[in-house]
């Protein structure tokens, strides 16, 4: 039985949100945008040098960077530094990194179209176009921490074929968008996870939001404060996870993934100075591009996560991490330069 989307989030309860800004002074974010727009430019370059090895997960974070440079675009046009030289030559450098994500994007589905049709048909919805979402300053809640024995096991297989069944590209006859199933619900909703089990979860529920099973009509308004409520507490958690994860250095490309779905969404506690340090000694100074851990690319390639499924490129490069980066900076871009 399938059953709209919509209708989980009015049973669900709900809670408000706290809207604040942690970033610091507007000259230490000038600087620091200008850092992240100069990496961004040298991963996009190097991806642009092998479009043909970028796997359909790079290319998801680079849809991912490219809707959090045109959101900022979008922003500066609109705002009264239209005046201000150093942001107008910015706004454009901006916008050059979108057209140049466009180009490395077009190039990379015919690739793709030839060589997993049919793995990418069943995620062209978000794969096809920038991915935006509505930006919201917000903070973790430390009363949402879960304490005790988190699990991080799930099935990739029906991960896989619940974000299908989402975008209504399943192999099931007559499958319908917004539609889930009360299985994938509880798998997405489930409590007590961690690492990619828990940002799986919340992807899912961006997806979501980003093709539109949750709009902002006014029927909507308690599916939407309900989803708010799943973010606070999955983010939160998440945030406990990252800060583990950056001192045993072990996992970047799973570090780099919790950074970027809930920074994506407002959460700027993500969006650390010192963390942004560490990722960009993270990033090949030659190449641009992020290559990992040996202990990750060994778990990542071993593991063939489905949607978060890792790729080799050239020089020692990988194309999921480094997408996630990509989108990543791109994420700092806007936090620090809106």
């Amino acid at each position: 039985m399938y059953i709209p989307l919509i209708i989980f989030f009015i049973i669900y309860h709900s809670i408000h949100i706290v809207i604040s800004s942690s970033l610091p002074s507007p000259e230490l974010h000038i600087d620091y945008g200008g850092q992240a727009l100069t990496a961004l430019k040298h991963l996009l370059n190097f991806f642009e040098s092998d479009v043909n090895d970028l796997n359909l997960d790079g290319l998801y974070g680079l849809r991912i960077a490219q809707g959090q440079l045109d959101a900022l675009h979008e922003i500066l046009n609109s705002s009264s530094n239209k005046t201000n030289h150093r942001f107008i030559d910015k706004n454009k450098h901006i916008y050059s990194l979108s057209r140049q994500i466009e180009r490395i994007a077009n190039k990379n589905l015919l690739v793709l179209a030839n060589t997993t049709s049919s793995y990418l048909q069943r995620f062209l919805l978000i794969a096809s176009k920038p991915f935006r979402l509505e930006y919201e300053l917000r903070k973790i809640k430390k009363k949402l921490f879960e304490h005790g024995s988190r699990s991080s096991d799930f099935d990739e297989e029906v991960s896989d074929s619940c974000f299908a069944e989402l975008l209504g590209s399943n192999d099931q006859y007559n499958s319908t968008q917004c539609f889930v199933t009360q299985s994938c619900w509880n798998m997405m909703t489930a409590s007590m996870t961690k690492d990619y089990c828990l940002t799986h979860q919340l992807l899912w529920f961006l997806v979501a939001k980003n093709i539109g099973c949750i709009d902002n009509r006014l029927i909507s308004n308690l599916a939407n404060k309900n989803l708010k409520y799943l973010e606070d507490q999955y983010c939160s958690n998440i945030y406990q996870d990252a800060e583990l994860n950056i001192d045993d250095n072990d996992n970047q490309d799973l570090f780099l993934e919790e950074l970027l779905l809930c920074s994506i969404i407002g959460y700027e506690e993500f969006l650390r100075f010192d963390w942004f340090n560490k990722i960009l000694s993270w990033q090949n100074s030659e190449y641009g591009c992020f290559t990992g851990t040996s202990n990750s690319i060994e778990s990542n390639l071993k593991a063939k996560r489905h949607l978060l499924v890792e790729q080799g490129m050239i020089h020692g490069c990988l194309s999921h991490e480094s997408g996630l980066a990509a989108g990543l900076l791109a994420t700092y871009v806007r936090a620090l330069l809106q």
